[in-house]
């Protein structure tokens, strides 16, 4: 059935009204229909972007009727069976422009198809709006990635310096939650296997299936159930089993029986988990206890990335990543709980020196008639006692540098999440931090401070004649030059993101800041910037606004009057400076 026949009168009764977002119909549907009227009440957009959530749906096909004209917009489809360069938007979200004259009636016909569970969620975005969405969720996903692979690194060079398995195991586990996070957020698909059908189909179950097999194996390592033997292990022996052939097989038997069992044991994994984890916590297992508060993270951000799939809760930046922040949770916990192994191994290996010193002085003792044989044994135990203490020390060494790597690591990802990763200004996380510090201080000696709002003038105009790599360029070339005209160390320079760039200007009052701001918009307008042989023209409307805070000073006025200033400058013409009290 095509669209023209979903919207024939014929077909109108097997319309079914539903509420909210999000739309859980299980696994194996038939293809389904969903219709949205929509009126744009935004007279000054007609340009929208229609996103189908959920993005392992095998095929999505959306037509647009405006109701005033009686016109179809052409047919544009989407999804995993659909490379992401044919796609209207290549981009690995689901995404459709569409045409929304202000005023009129429009409705929507989205026909949904999938092999895996049919989750379908719709949100229409104003094209600025999505973008600016989009850079944030990629920004978190790849801070979050970032950290995830940074636990690979350290684990395996502690692999390499222990030989000891549990890491090798836990950074297999890692990785392939890395894979599945890539294949859950379409990630993969975009930028490794795009060019591949089968992977863009198949790799979620087929990660998944992985991190599930390497988390039993881990559990079974890390908690030594081999020790405890019993039902514990028979439990983890069944699952073992079940995921090697789900991992292994899936790719040749793959069935709607094999799926729907496939998601019962994904169920009840996580519970036989949780229940082996409490059980040897209430038996004295300080793994266990470690391994249980970091599950409960995981299963909890899992809960609510489905809840936001049902459309139970509104879905936001929140519950997209729970899931993802879950893990990073999870696996962070879990790393400290083996790095702290290391620590009571040994403190145990010190406890069992002395144990062994001990003895050696009560045999001592017992035979000092027999002088040659104690010597004997005093030498073989001053040996072993040496080589002890060598093998201690050199285990204190390895962890000592393995803490130095990962305290590296942490500063690192510190330093980057205070850095704007296109311009290396800083973020307007850190703009907003310092400007609460230099309000107070300014506030506390009564100084001036002011603030200034950057926007590149008409930059969507450059982006859309020029493409968003020269227009990176762009924000590149605006940044740098700015910064090299503050014209004081103690000036602060951040990008708020897209387009626009804030200033701090401790003990400057307003006037003076309008004297740095047109120094700053003079040097933008002189960038010399030629693109195939056409100047770029880059020009920027400022916004200043200056006080001398009191005590009770809230940066968000401060922010706000900076803000009005510079609307002011677009109205009156662009390319130039306004201060809010001038």
């Amino acid at each position: 059935m095509d669209h023209l026949e979903a919207a024939s009168a014929e077909f109108d009764s097997l319309w079914r009204a539903m509420m909210g977002k999000g739309f859980n119909f299980g696994s194996f549907h038939a293809p389904v229909w969903f219709r949205f009227d929509v009126v744009n009440i935004d007279y000054a957009k007609s340009s929208w972007m229609f996103e189908a959530g959920q993005l392992l749906l095998d095929h999505v096909e959306v037509n647009v009727l405006n109701h005033i004209t009686g016109r179809w917009s052409f047919s544009q489809q989407a999804g995993n069976l659909v490379p992401i360069h044919q796609r209207p938007v290549g981009h690995h979200s689901l995404l459709f422009p569409i045409d929304l004259p202000p005023g009129e009636r429009s409705t929507i016909y989205v026909r949904v198809e999938s092999v895996l569970g049919l989750y379908f969620t719709a949100d229409i975005w104003q094209n600025e709006a999505f973008w600016r969405h989009d850079q944030q969720r990629t920004l978190l996903l790849g801070v979050f990635l970032g950290i995830l692979v940074v636990m690979i690194l350290y684990n395996l060079s502690l692999h390499i310096f222990t030989k000891d398995r549990n890491y090798l195991i836990y950074s297999a586990y890692v990785t392939a939650v890395v894979l599945y996070e890539l294949a859950a957020t379409g990630l993969g698909g975009r930028y490794l296997w795009d060019h591949n059908l089968w992977f863009r189909t198949n790799a979620y179950v087929l990660f998944a299936a992985a991190s599930f097999l390497t988390a039993t194996l881990f559990i079974r390592m890390f908690l030594s159930l081999r020790v405890y033997g019993g039902w514990l292990l028979q439990l983890n022996n069944v699952f073992l089993i079940y995921w090697v052939g789900a991992t292994f097989l899936f790719p040749f038997v793959f069935s709607k029986l094999f799926f729907d069992f496939m998601q019962l044991v994904a169920l009840l994994s996580p519970v036989a988990g949780i229940v082996t984890g409490v059980y040897l916590w209430y038996r004295g297992n300080i793994q266990a206890k470690y391994y249980t508060i970091a599950y409960i993270f995981l299963s909890v951000g899992t809960i609510i990335l489905m809840l936001g799939y049902s459309g139970l809760v509104t879905r936001g930046l929140v519950t997209d990543y729970s899931q993802v922040v879950g893990f990073v949770v999870e696996l962070v916990l879990l790393s400290l709980a083996l790095a702290d192994r290391i620590n009571r191994e040994r403190v145990a290996r010190e406890e069992a020196q002395v144990v062994a010193l001990d003895l050696s002085q009560k045999v001592s003792k017992a035979r000092e008639e027999k002088l040659m044989v104690q010597e004997q044994i005093l030498e073989v135990q001053r040996r072993a006692n040496e080589e002890l203490e060598l093998r201690v020390l050199e285990r204190t060494r390895e962890l000592e540098r393995a803490m130095n790597n990962l305290e590296m690591a942490n500063k690192e990802l510190s330093r980057l999440s205070f850095t704007d990763p296109l311009t290396k200004l800083y973020n307007r996380r850190y703009f907003e931090e310092i400007l609460f510090t230099e309000i107070r201080r300014a506030a506390r000696i009564q100084q001036p401070l002011s603030v200034a709002i950057v926007d590149i003038d008409h930059f969507k105009l450059i982006n859309d004649a020029h493409g968003h790599l020269i227009g990176d360029e762009c924000l590149r070339l605006v940044a740098k030059t700015m910064s090299q005209h503050m014209g004081r160390s103690g000036d602060l320079i951040a990008r708020f993101g897209g387009e626009e760039f804030g200033l701090i200007l401790p003990a400057t009052s307003e006037t003076n800041a309008m004297v740095v701001a047109d120094r700053v918009r003079a040097a933008v307008e002189g960038i010399h910037f030629i693109h195939r042989g056409q100047r770029i023209l880059l020009r920027v409307s400022i916004g200043v606004a200056g006080c001398i805070p009191g005590r009770d000073q809230n940066p968000e006025a401060l922010l706000s009057a900076a803000d009005k200033a510079l609307y002011q400058a677009k109205r009156a013409g662009r390319n130039r400076a306004v201060a809010a009290n001038g």
